[in-house]
């Protein structure tokens, strides 16, 4: 029968302390057949996990300890102990408990209780009491974290850092798998990854005392910092459903538009680059020409009609009628196209030789969801080839008219597509040259001379589109040889990871490594 609690302990070099933990655990209605306690050993060479199994038989607590075998930080710990918990509520707390046990129950009860999928025990709580200070200069430390922390827009609290959190089990299956930094700026991550999946997030108070010993140096805590902006850059800013800065919700993308699209992305050198840059990456990637080429939103069509003339099959979707209408008319209805959302394609698994979508993964409310359905489409050998918009400081209302939810960098959409389950072959900025005169136009005073509706595809004249495609052909063959280290657009190529589905990283480890 499964646990109805788990609570998870990080453990690192705990030989010293690791006993009043047990014996604070054992003597609380945390020592429970209900609740399953996980220890988590990261590495430890002081024998922290025969201490720990010792202790815990002699005072008759059951606890099942995982061994990471060499150390690879508190965030690498916390991880595998919520992906080995069985709990339909889980929790982790610090090895030094410097939250007291009724606090852990008192999570526990919150999460049960809802509506919180996520509840987080914070020292600025005012109904928290801090039983014994800080040092100073911690204090201080923790404050500048803190305020670089929403700075960067990653959060909006006073305080990430407590060390009690939990999560009802589909949370803990939605933050965890993904979390990629090991150190003691995983909250951090964990948290953005739950605001932008649009949990709910509660915050409780705590009784909360600091204990000497703590494993934060000067060094930990500098990586904390650069890891901080790495997050941010990987992830973007923490609001709900990667919604980007603008007055409301994201639309779909204005009908208007399509009949733009359809007038000119054949002739238009903005579409024309871009389809000849997809193609050029498909085949050096080897994509097979005699199998299956599918475009997911294909939108009026060009992209699909120049894979008609090199794939012995093409078949495009989107979820636009007026859009399929325009396409058909353009490649004929042995290519579609068909409607489909791009998160629940018409196709068997491993079908595709290669599959583009082009200015699409940036509408979809969950892009690692939409990734990892593409990537099953795609045969184990096949190419996925896709584009997106690059640079959240580059929001205009453009994006706004367009239906788009977020734009993205090269960091951020290799993590989608590696938490989707597809490894990367090259991501690469395209569009180089636009993307100063995008961020004059669009972040300086020159901004006030230009309308609101600033579209990279905007009409030029016959010479100037021939000039701006003579331009865009020099870059592809800079591309050729090397990604590109900005650009107003972001390209990958991908193919499918080996095995099933989207995966992370090993989450627990009976041996080293």
């Amino acid at each position: 029968m499964a646990p109805a609690r788990t609570l998870v302990i990080p453990m690192y070099r705990e030989a010293s302390r690791i006993g009043s933990t047990i014996a604070a655990i054992a003597t609380s209605p945390l020592n429970d057949p209900g609740t399953e306690v996980l220890l988590v050993d990261d590495g430890s060479d002081d024998g922290t996990p025969a201490i720990a199994k010792g202790l815990a038989a002699e005072l008759g607590l059951t606890v099942t300890i995982v061994e990471l075998g060499v150390n690879q930080g508190k965030g690498a710990a916390v991880r595998a102990g919520m992906q080995a918990a069985a709990g339909a509520v889980r929790a982790f707390a610090d090895a030094d408990l410097a939250t007291d046990t009724a606090d852990i129950e008192a999570c526990f009860r919150r999460v049960e209780a809802g509506p919180d999928e996520v509840v987080v025990a914070t020292r600025s709580h005012p109904d928290s009491t801090i039983t014994v200070a800080a040092p100073r200069h911690r204090v201080l430390i923790g404050r500048t974290y803190n305020g670089l922390l929403r700075r960067l827009g990653l959060t909006d609290s006073l305080d990430t850092q407590c060390g009690l959190k939990g999560f009802t089990a589909a949370a803990a299956g939605t933050v965890f798998p993904p979390l990629r930094t090991t150190g003691f700026a995983f909250d951090i991550e964990v948290l953005a990854r739950a605001r932008q999946a649009g949990l709910t997030i509660g915050e409780m108070p705590i009784a909360w005392g600091h204990v000497e010993g703590s494993r934060v140096g000067l060094r930990s805590g500098l990586r904390s910092f650069v890891d901080a902006v790495r997050i941010r850059r990987d992830l973007g800013p923490a609001r709900p459903g990667h919604r980007p800065p603008g007055d409301g919700p994201a639309t779909a993308m204005a009908a208007g538009k399509y009949e733009v699209m359809a007038a000119t992305e054949r002739r238009h050198w903005w579409f024309r680059a871009k389809r000849r840059l997809v193609l050029q990456e498909a085949e050096r990637a080897g994509a097979d020409r005699g199998g299956l080429a599918v475009d997911v939103g294909c939108g009026t069509g060009a992209v699909l009609e120049a894979l008609a003339g090199r794939y012995a099959r093409t078949v495009g979707t989107d979820l636009s009628l007026l859009a399929a209408d325009r396409a058909s008319r353009l490649v004929g209805p042995a290519s579609g196209p068909v409607l489909a959302r791009a998160e629940a394609l018409p196709f068997r698994d491993a079908s595709a030789a290669l599959l583009t979508s082009l200015d699409v993964l940036e509408h979809l409310d969950d892009d690692v969801a939409a990734l990892a359905e593409l990537r099953r489409v795609v045969r184990d050998d096949g190419v996925l080839v896709l584009a997106v918009p690059a640079y959240e400081w580059a929001w205009s209302d453009h994006d706004v008219v367009l239906g788009h939810r977020r734009r993205y960098t090269v960091p951020r959409l290799r993590r989608v597509a590696e938490d989707a389950g597809l490894d990367c072959v090259r991501v690469t900025y395209f569009h180089s040259w636009l993307a100063p005169l995008a961020f004059l136009i669009r972040r300086t005073p020159l901004r006030h001379l230009v309308g609101d509706d600033q579209e990279e595809a905007s009409d030029v004249g016959p010479a100037a589109n021939r000039v701006l495609e003579a331009l865009t052909a020099v870059e592809r063959r800079i591309i050729r040889r090397a990604p590109m280290p900005f650009g107003l657009s972001v390209l990958l190529v991908a193919r499918p990871r080996p095995g099933p589905g989207a995966t992370a990283a090993p989450a627990t480890s009976a041996g080293p490594g």
